[in-house]
């Protein structure tokens, strides 16, 4: 079985199953293969580890109305240069759940590569977002089609998380002893990299550590993954920090057969069952697929949801639409009960 979570939003999870596309929603079994006709820009076979491929495919989630939702999924491309020195043009290819159609809309732009560091664009106020070397951010929004390019510049400190926070985007920049959060503010005027938090990166054991990295970030919680030696083996640790309780706590393991190049994603049950583009005749969407597929797919909406009761989820479903405030639940999300690591006194900084 070749699986792999490409995308996540507003309880939608973007699937690669066995070099095919698809859409899910684990808790109510409904879903769409995206594959007929297939994407012009994306390779015949996509990755199942990381792979710099999966940097261009966006996911994105939006109300229709209070009862409908949307999604579209779009990939971006460079337009291939007469002159390596001409200025960079992306295009935009999207599917809303029927087949892939060319954006209308096109952006030039200075020359630079999309960030090698950056494993998938950020979705965030209706657009997604995809980070260049040079600092500026190219902003895309799959509903209206219009493209803006952010100009901004990178801190001074090595960056290693491009991410979405509390209500804007954020850059996290990693080092052994602090770990920085820096925040876009002004972001339609003067857009800005500020910095509002410290952390102090406290659970490396610098004898011990093989290697490490931030992995995940929403504006309450940061995912650390940290490996090390005990003397006779590797043991791949998760480290959460409450950014509201100023607190580490160990949130779990990662198994030997596990692949150590997994990735993160956050994950907000929804029980809407009107999305537009899953809302298709079973004989229909299972022409689209074979067996093998179906049967990946089960395999993967059946990890997410087995041992949770369908009463038990439509619960936590409606408490978080009741009380915002609290944490969303996240694939390998921490306990709100941390076991105690050590609780530093850090205050909200900004650097003006």
């Amino acid at each position: 079985m070749e699986c792999r979570i490409l995308g996540s939003c507003s309880g939608l999870l973007l699937l690669s199953v066995n070099n095919g596309l698809c859409v899910a929603n684990p808790l109510i079994k409904k879903f769409r293969f995206l594959n007929q006709p297939r994407s012009r820009f994306l390779p015949n076979s996509l990755p199942v580890g990381l792979g710099h491929e999966t940097k261009y495919i966006g996911f994105a989630v939006y109300e229709i109305d209070r009862t409908t939702q949307g999604f579209k999924t779009v990939c971006i491309t460079e337009v291939e240069k007469i002159n390596p020195d001409d200025d960079t043009t992306y295009r935009f290819e999207i599917n809303a759940g029927d087949s892939w159609s060319f954006s209308k809309t096109k952006i030039t732009c200075s020359t630079s590569d999309l960030d090698i560091s950056m494993r998938k664009p950020v979705y965030l106020d209706g657009s997604l977002h995809w980070l260049r070397n040079d600092g500026s951010i190219v902003a895309f929004n799959p509903e209206t089609e219009q493209a803006r390019l952010i100009s901004t510049e990178f801190p001074q400190e090595l960056r290693a998380l491009f991410a979405a926070g509390n209500n804007s985007l954020t850059l996290i920049s990693a080092f052994k002893d602090v770990i920085y959060v820096y925040a876009l503010e002004n972001i339609l005027t003067n857009p800005k990299w500020v910095l509002v938090r410290q952390i102090r990166n406290v659970v490396l054991d610098q004898t011990s550590v093989i290697r490490w990295n931030v992995e995940a970030y929403d504006g309450k919680c940061l995912v650390l993954r940290v490996e090390t030696n005990n003397g006779s083996y590797n043991v791949r640790m998760i480290h959460g920090y409450d950014l509201r309780a100023n607190k580490w706590g160990l949130m779990g393991s990662i198994q030997d057969w596990c692949d150590a190049n997994g990735e993160f994603f956050q994950f907000t049950p929804s029980l809407s069952s009107s999305v537009i583009g899953l809302d298709k005749k079973e004989k229909e969407v299972v022409f689209y697929c074979d067996k093998k597929r179906i049967s990946s797919l089960s395999s993967i909406m059946g990890l997410i949801t087995d041992g949770i009761s369908s009463e038990k989820m439509e619960k936590q479903v409606r408490k978080i639409s009741v009380e915002e405030d609290k944490m969303k639940p996240v694939l390998f999300r921490p306990s709100l009960n941390f076991s105690d690591v050590e609780r530093p006194n850090n205050k909200r900084q900004r650097v003006e």
